[in-house]
Protein backbone atom coordinates (compact mmCIF):
# COMPACT_ATOMS: atom_id res chain seq x y z
CA UNK A 1 0.00 0.00 0.00
CA UNK A 2 2.97 2.31 0.88
CA UNK A 3 5.07 1.19 -2.45
CA UNK A 4 1.40 2.65 -4.23
CA UNK A 5 1.24 5.78 -2.52
CA UNK A 6 4.86 6.69 -3.04
CA UNK A 7 4.18 5.79 -6.79
CA UNK A 8 1.19 8.34 -6.45
CA UNK A 9 3.78 11.11 -4.83
CA UNK A 10 6.31 10.93 -7.48
CA UNK A 11 4.45 11.31 -9.79
CA UNK A 12 2.76 14.23 -9.07
CA UNK A 13 6.45 15.97 -9.96
CA UNK A 14 5.95 18.26 -6.53
CA UNK A 15 6.83 16.64 -3.99
CA UNK A 16 10.73 16.75 -2.09
CA UNK A 17 12.02 13.17 -1.12
CA UNK A 18 13.95 12.75 1.67
CA UNK A 19 15.79 9.85 2.89
CA UNK A 20 17.91 9.38 5.74
CA UNK A 21 19.95 6.35 8.23
CA UNK A 22 21.04 4.86 11.49
CA UNK A 23 23.91 7.24 11.31
CA UNK A 24 21.31 10.49 10.42
CA UNK A 25 19.46 9.78 13.22
CA UNK A 26 23.03 8.88 15.28
CA UNK A 27 24.39 11.98 14.40
CA UNK A 28 21.27 14.39 15.75
CA UNK A 29 20.85 12.36 18.69
CA UNK A 30 25.06 12.86 19.63
CA UNK A 31 24.55 16.85 18.71
CA UNK A 32 21.29 17.02 21.25
CA UNK A 33 23.27 15.48 23.98
CA UNK A 34 25.92 17.39 22.91
CA UNK A 35 23.93 20.59 23.69
CA UNK A 36 22.73 19.36 27.01
CA UNK A 37 25.86 18.61 28.43
CA UNK A 38 26.99 22.12 27.36
CA UNK A 39 23.68 23.68 29.89
CA UNK A 40 25.91 21.02 32.82
CA UNK A 41 22.75 18.20 32.06
CA UNK A 42 25.52 15.21 32.09
CA UNK A 43 22.56 12.35 33.35
CA UNK A 44 21.11 10.99 30.23
CA UNK A 45 19.42 7.60 29.32
CA UNK A 46 18.56 6.75 25.72
CA UNK A 47 16.76 3.61 24.22
CA UNK A 48 17.50 2.95 20.21
CA UNK A 49 14.99 1.23 18.82
CA UNK A 50 14.47 -0.48 15.35
CA UNK A 51 13.33 -4.24 13.98
CA UNK A 52 15.31 -5.12 10.91
CA UNK A 53 14.19 -4.50 7.83
CA UNK A 54 11.10 -1.98 8.99
CA UNK A 55 10.75 0.65 6.72
CA UNK A 56 8.40 3.92 7.68
CA UNK A 57 7.17 6.64 5.02
CA UNK A 58 6.08 9.82 6.04
CA UNK A 59 4.45 13.45 4.63
CA UNK A 60 6.06 16.48 6.33
CA UNK A 61 5.05 19.63 5.49
CA UNK A 62 4.83 18.61 1.48
CA UNK A 63 7.58 16.61 1.55
CA UNK A 64 8.06 12.42 1.66
CA UNK A 65 10.33 11.17 4.01
CA UNK A 66 11.54 7.61 4.47
CA UNK A 67 13.81 5.32 6.50
CA UNK A 68 16.79 4.46 4.42
CA UNK A 69 17.14 0.81 5.55
CA UNK A 70 15.74 0.17 8.56
CA UNK A 71 13.53 2.49 10.67
CA UNK A 72 14.83 3.56 13.91
CA UNK A 73 14.01 5.64 17.39
CA UNK A 74 15.61 7.51 19.46
CA UNK A 75 14.33 8.19 23.22
CA UNK A 76 16.08 10.77 24.90
CA UNK A 77 15.32 10.76 28.64
CA UNK A 78 17.40 13.41 31.30
CA UNK A 79 16.24 15.90 34.08
CA UNK A 80 17.54 19.46 34.12
CA UNK A 81 17.04 21.58 37.73
CA UNK A 82 13.06 21.32 37.89
CA UNK A 83 11.78 18.99 35.33
CA UNK A 84 12.66 15.70 33.54
CA UNK A 85 12.18 15.22 29.76
CA UNK A 86 11.71 12.69 27.13
CA UNK A 87 12.45 13.34 23.06
CA UNK A 88 11.91 11.46 20.39
CA UNK A 89 14.47 11.36 17.24
CA UNK A 90 14.17 9.51 13.97
CA UNK A 91 14.89 9.13 10.37
CA UNK A 92 13.27 11.99 9.39
CA UNK A 93 14.19 14.48 12.55
CA UNK A 94 13.69 15.31 15.84
CA UNK A 95 10.85 15.51 17.53
CA UNK A 96 9.69 18.61 20.41
CA UNK A 97 10.84 17.57 23.79
CA UNK A 98 7.94 16.34 26.09
CA UNK A 99 8.01 17.10 30.10
CA UNK A 100 7.15 14.03 32.26
CA UNK A 101 5.51 13.77 35.11
CA UNK A 102 8.68 12.32 37.28
CA UNK A 103 12.10 12.12 37.41
CA UNK A 104 11.73 7.90 38.21
CA UNK A 105 13.57 7.23 34.83
CA UNK A 106 16.84 8.81 35.68
CA UNK A 107 16.86 8.27 39.27
CA UNK A 108 16.63 4.93 38.40
CA UNK A 109 19.62 5.40 36.31
CA UNK A 110 21.59 6.76 38.71
CA UNK A 111 20.71 4.26 41.70
CA UNK A 112 21.65 1.50 39.24
CA UNK A 113 24.57 2.15 36.84
CA UNK A 114 26.77 0.84 38.61
CA UNK A 115 25.40 -2.23 38.01
CA UNK A 116 23.83 -1.14 34.60
CA UNK A 117 27.66 -1.40 33.76
CA UNK A 118 28.69 -5.21 34.42
CA UNK A 119 25.14 -6.46 33.28
CA UNK A 120 24.91 -8.23 29.76
CA UNK A 121 21.44 -9.90 28.22
CA UNK A 122 21.61 -13.53 27.99
CA UNK A 123 20.83 -15.66 24.84
CA UNK A 124 16.86 -17.16 24.76
CA UNK A 125 18.14 -20.28 26.21
CA UNK A 126 16.12 -23.80 26.23
CA UNK A 127 15.69 -26.69 28.62
CA UNK A 128 16.99 -29.32 25.29
CA UNK A 129 20.09 -27.27 24.23
CA UNK A 130 20.11 -29.21 20.81
CA UNK A 131 16.53 -27.47 20.32
CA UNK A 132 16.23 -24.52 18.20
CA UNK A 133 14.41 -21.40 19.59
CA UNK A 134 11.89 -21.58 17.34
CA UNK A 135 9.35 -18.21 16.93
CA UNK A 136 5.46 -19.49 17.62
CA UNK A 137 4.83 -17.06 14.77
CA UNK A 138 7.47 -14.79 11.99
CA UNK A 139 8.12 -11.64 13.26
CA UNK A 140 11.31 -8.81 12.41
CA UNK A 141 14.15 -9.09 15.08
CA UNK A 142 13.74 -6.21 16.66
CA UNK A 143 16.55 -5.02 19.09
CA UNK A 144 17.11 -2.10 21.84
CA UNK A 145 20.72 -0.09 22.46
CA UNK A 146 20.19 1.26 25.84
CA UNK A 147 22.82 4.30 26.53
CA UNK A 148 23.66 5.41 29.90
CA UNK A 149 24.95 8.46 30.78
CA UNK A 150 25.73 9.58 34.17
CA UNK A 151 28.95 12.17 34.52
CA UNK A 152 32.05 10.91 32.73
CA UNK A 153 30.76 7.59 32.63
CA UNK A 154 29.06 6.33 29.27
CA UNK A 155 27.80 2.11 28.98
CA UNK A 156 26.20 1.04 26.06
CA UNK A 157 24.02 -2.09 25.72
CA UNK A 158 22.78 -3.74 22.82
CA UNK A 159 20.05 -6.62 22.80
CA UNK A 160 17.55 -8.82 21.01
CA UNK A 161 14.26 -8.27 21.93
CA UNK A 162 13.84 -12.21 21.62
CA UNK A 163 15.61 -12.64 24.53
CA UNK A 164 13.61 -11.14 26.65
CA UNK A 165 10.55 -12.78 25.62
CA UNK A 166 8.92 -16.48 25.85
CA UNK A 167 7.85 -15.84 21.95
CA UNK A 168 9.54 -19.13 21.71
CA UNK A 169 8.12 -22.79 21.05
CA UNK A 170 9.77 -23.70 24.33
CA UNK A 171 10.39 -21.44 27.76
CA UNK A 172 13.32 -19.36 28.33
CA UNK A 173 15.10 -20.58 30.82
CA UNK A 174 17.04 -16.45 30.81
CA UNK A 175 13.76 -15.38 31.07
CA UNK A 176 13.17 -13.96 34.75
CA UNK A 177 17.20 -13.25 34.54
CA UNK A 178 16.93 -11.42 31.74
CA UNK A 179 13.59 -9.14 32.88
CA UNK A 180 15.32 -8.82 36.21
CA UNK A 181 18.23 -6.66 35.00
CA UNK A 182 18.23 -3.04 35.58
CA UNK A 183 18.69 -2.13 31.61
CA UNK A 184 15.50 -4.13 31.06
CA UNK A 185 13.77 -2.59 33.64
CA UNK A 186 14.44 0.83 32.74
CA UNK A 187 13.87 0.28 29.13
CA UNK A 188 10.66 -0.53 29.61
CA UNK A 189 10.35 2.44 32.16
CA UNK A 190 11.19 4.24 29.04
CA UNK A 191 7.97 2.20 26.51
CA UNK A 192 5.92 2.82 29.76
CA UNK A 193 6.67 6.64 29.17
CA UNK A 194 6.53 6.70 25.54
CA UNK A 195 3.08 4.98 25.59
CA UNK A 196 1.75 7.50 28.36
CA UNK A 197 3.15 10.65 25.70
CA UNK A 198 2.39 9.18 22.60
CA UNK A 199 -0.29 11.59 21.58
CA UNK A 200 2.19 14.63 22.47
CA UNK A 201 4.86 13.79 20.66
CA UNK A 202 5.00 16.83 17.43
CA UNK A 203 7.73 17.39 15.53
CA UNK A 204 10.43 20.05 15.47
CA UNK A 205 9.70 23.03 12.69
Amino acid sequence: MRSILLMLLMGLGTITWAQNDEKYVDDLSNEFISKLAERGITDVVSSKRHCSGAIEMFQIDGKICTSKGSYYEIFLVWKDEDNSFIKKIDNCGLFLSVPLESDTIVSYMKQNISDIKTEEVKKYKLENAASEPTLRTSVQPCFRNIRTTHGETTVEIIYNLFDVSNDGSEENLNYGYNNALNVVILDNMISEAIQKNQNKFRRQK
